[in-house]
């Protein structure tokens, strides 16, 4: 497989013209774009993400559960076109845009890891089971109430790619975004 380029951006986010390798921007702290998406379900009033196992292969977190999907933005991608991308390759999910709803974006300082992060969230409505894994990216999928997220991250911190933080703060923008949208149901 073929490294990617990213466009590389400054530290107020705006587009510097440069071109680089994923692995040169990573290891020399270029700043750059990523999308990441939280698949959830409302059960019983409850929310519930959709979390996947991430392969064993992957350069950062092998083996680990993700509340999150998506990925960096490749050279010329809008941020939109990444996460539909991204889903169609990690999921085998086609996306109805209409149900994309936008949360926040922010900077992420984690030398030599320099990122901007635009958060998303999409209702799903349909089986895991119609989903397929394309691209090796995604070992297993389950869905899990967000207390039960938050206690495994909790008990088990390692297992996991990212904090209890990060997820109750999604949380938070995820409510606040629900009292004025209306999903329709996708296609698988």
């Amino acid at each position: 497989m073929n490294e990617e380029y990213f466009d590389i951006v400054d530290e107020d986010n705006k587009p510097t013209g440069e071109k680089r390798l994923r692995s040169e921007a990573h290891a020399t702290g270029l700043w750059h774009r990523i999308a990441r998406v939280y698949l959830f379900s409302e059960a019983g009033g409850n929310i519930q993400f959709l979390v996947h196992l991430r392969s064993k292969n992957k350069d950062m977190h092998p083996n680990c559960w993700d509340t999150r999907f998506g990925g960096h933005l490749k050279v010329g991608e809008s941020v939109e076109s990444t996460v539909e991308s991204e889903l169609l390759e990690e999921i085998g999910l086609k996306l109805e845009k209409d149900n994309l709803i936008k949360g926040e974006t922010y900077k992420r300082d984690n030398y030599p890891n320099r990122e901007f992060v635009y958060t998303f969230y999409y209702k799903f409505i349909g089986e895991i089971s119609e989903l397929k894994f394309n691209d090796g990216e995604v070992q297993e999928i389950k869905w899990m109430e967000v207390s039960d997220i938050i206690k495994s991250m909790t008990n088990e911190p390692k297992i996991w790619s990212s904090g209890k933080d990060g997820l109750t703060q999604a949380l938070n923008v995820l409510k606040s975004r629900l009292k004025d949208i209306k999903v329709s149901p996708q296609h698988v």
